[in-house]
C-alpha cells in the first residue's frame, strides 16, 4: 500500500468516524447494505457464467445495485450528520426515515429477487402487490427523511462553505433523484395498464434513459463530499475551496440536466440533441477542470496532518 493510499484511507476512516448514535447506526445499516450487495455481486457473476442476463425485471442485477446506491446514501448521511450539532432528535428521525426505510426497501426487493418474482409494478398475487406498494411508501419516507435532513444540514452547517455546499446540493440532488424515480414509477405503471406485463426495460419515450438520469442525480452527493474533503486538505483558503464546490455542483447539475432532458426527449443518454449535448459536455469539461484543480491543491500536501489539524478545529 503507498503512502498516498494511506493518507487517503485514513482520511476517509477520520471523516466517517460517527460521534453519535444515530451516526452509528446509520453506518451499520449502510454497511449491512454495501455488504449485501457485495454477496449478490458473487451471485450474479456467478449466474452471468451459467448465462443469466444482467438487466430485466427478474434479475440480481437489483440486489447488487439497490444495496449498493442506498448503502452509499446511508453512509453519505453519516458524513453530512458529522457536519452538524447534534440534535438527539432529529439524529433519530433521519435514522428512521431514511437509514430503516433505505434497509427495508432494499431488502423487499432482494425478497422479491430470490422468489423469483419483478419486485417493480408487480400485482400478479396479493403479497406482491403489498410489496410494490410498501416500496412506494417507503420511497416516499426515505424522501421526507432527506427533505429533513435538508432543511437541518441549510440551517446548522455553518463552520465550512464548501461542506454546506456540498451537504445542501447534494441532498437536494437526490430529492431530484426521487422526483425522477416518482415518473419512472408512473411510467411503468403506464406500461402494465397497457400491455399487462411488467416492463422488462424502462425508458421514457422510445428510449430516453431514465435510470440513468435516475443514477446520475442520486449519486451526485457522493461526488460533491469527495470534493469537498479533498479540497479541505488543500492548499486553498475557505473562500476558494468554497467556489470550488460551487462550481462542481454547477457542472454536475449540467450533465444531469442534459441527460435528465434527453431522457425526457425518447433519447438514449448516448443520442442527444444539440442543445443537450453542448450542456453536457460543457458540465463533464468543468467537472475534469474542478478536479485537476483540487488535484493540483493538494500536491505536496500532507494529507494526514492536515486533515486532523482542519477536523480537529470543527470538533
Amino acid at each position: 500500500m503507498t503512502t498516498t493510499t494511506r493518507a487517503l484511507l485514513d482520511l476517509a476512516r477520520q471523516e466517517l468516524a460517527p460521534r453519535t448514535w444515530a451516526q452509528r447506526t446509520l453506518l451499520l445499516l449502510g454497511a449491512l447494505l454495501l455488504a449485501s450487495s457485495v454477496v449478490h455481486g458473487g451471485i450474479a457473476l456467478a449466474a452471468a457464467v451459467e448465462g443469466a442476463a444482467w438487466s430485466g425485471s427478474v434479475s440480481w442485477r437489483k440486489p447488487v445495485l439497490f444495496g449498493f446506491s442506498f448503502g452509499v446514501l446511508l453512509v453519505s448521511v453519516v458524513w453530512v450528520l458529522r457536519q452538524l450539532p447534534d440534535r438527539r432528535r432529529l439524529g433519530a428521525t433521519v435514522v428512521w426515515l431514511v437509514g430503516v426505510a433505505s434497509v427495508a426497501e432494499v431488502s423487499l426487493i432482494t425478497v422479491q429477487r430470490w422468489r423469483g418474482v419483478p419486485s417493480h409494478f408487480n400485482a400478479e398475487t396479493a403479497m406482491d402487490t403489498a410489496v410494490w406498494q410498501a416500496m412506494a411508501v417507503l420511497v416516499m419516507v426515505t424522501v421526507l427523511g432527506l427533505a429533513v435532513l435538508l432543511g437541518w444540514a441549510a440551517r446548522d452547517l455553518r463552520h465550512d462553505g464548501s461542506r454546506w455546499t456540498a451537504a445542501v446540493l447534494g441532498i437536494a440532488g437526490v430529492l431530484v433523484a426521487g422526483w425522477l424515480g416518482s415518473d419512472m414509477a408512473a411510467a411503468g405503471e403506464e406500461v402494465v395498464a397497457a400491455t399487462g406485463r411488467v416492463p422488462e426495460e424502462l425508458v421514457f419515450g422510445a428510449a430516453g434513459s431514465a435510470k440513468v438520469a435516475h443514477a446520475l442525480a442520486m449519486h451526485g452527493l457522493q461526488v460533491l463530499i469527495v470534493l469537498a474533503v479533498l479540497l479541505g486538505v488543500s492548499r486553498f483558503g475557505a473562500a476558494a475551496r468554497t467556489a470550488l464546490t460551487a462550481a462542481g455542483a454547477v457542472a454536475y447539475a449540467m450533465v444531469v440536466g442534459a441527460v435528465t432532458a434527453t431522457a425526457y426527449a425518447g433519447r438514449s443518454w448516448t443520442d442527444p440533441e444539440t442543445i443537450p449535448a453542448v450542456v453536457g459536455s460543457v458540465g463533464v469539461a468543468g467537472l475534469v477542470g474542478v478536479g485537476w484543480v483540487t488535484l493540483a491543491g493538494m500536491r505536496g500536501r500532507r494529507i494526514g496532518s492536515v486533515a486532523t489539524g482542519r477536523l480537529g478545529a470543527r470538533s
